[in-house]
């Protein structure tokens, strides 16, 4: 969730942002487009904004749509929202239609994945039903 020059949410330097412009600046001929999928439960606020200029990041977000951040969301080249209370299979069904999409439509040199657990059931901040079972899954999805 940090942004360029600010921490956000339990993040204080945007690690993501960092591989991504390492990358880009350092080995622009393989990496180049670089692909960043976010499958942490909050939308990738501070990733969108950092790269909401460039073409040569993608950004793709799936998130709990009532969840943080509320006031600093920014749009990333793809936002999903997925409602309280989604459940593996629902949310694996998003998942592989929007990386089928993404994949296609970027062709991406470098993925750079975010996967966060706190879509399990049992996080009380995640609002979501995931189990650990549909993590794996949905791990097994991207890689």
């Amino acid at each position: 969730h940090a942004f360029r020059d600010a921490g956000e949410g339990f993040c204080v330097f945007n690690d993501i942002a960092l591989a991504a412009v390492t990358a880009e600046t350092m080995y622009p001929e393989a990496a180049l487009p670089i692909l960043v999928i976010d499958l942490d439960v909050h939308q990738g606020n501070g990733t969108a904004d950092i790269f909401q200029s460039k073409s040569s990041v993608f950004t793709f977000s799936i998130h709990g749509a009532n969840n943080y951040p509320w006031k600093t969301r920014r749009k990333s080249d793809l936002d999903v929202e997925v409602p309280d209370d989604t459940t593996d299979a629902e949310y694996l069904d998003v998942l592989a239609r929007s990386l089928e999409d993404v994949f296609l439509r970027v062709k991406p040199r470098l993925v750079i994945y975010q996967a966060g657990v706190d879509g399990l059931r049992e996080d009380s901040l995640g609002r979501l039903a995931l189990t650990r079972q549909g993590l794996i899954r949905r791990n097994n999805l991207v890689y």
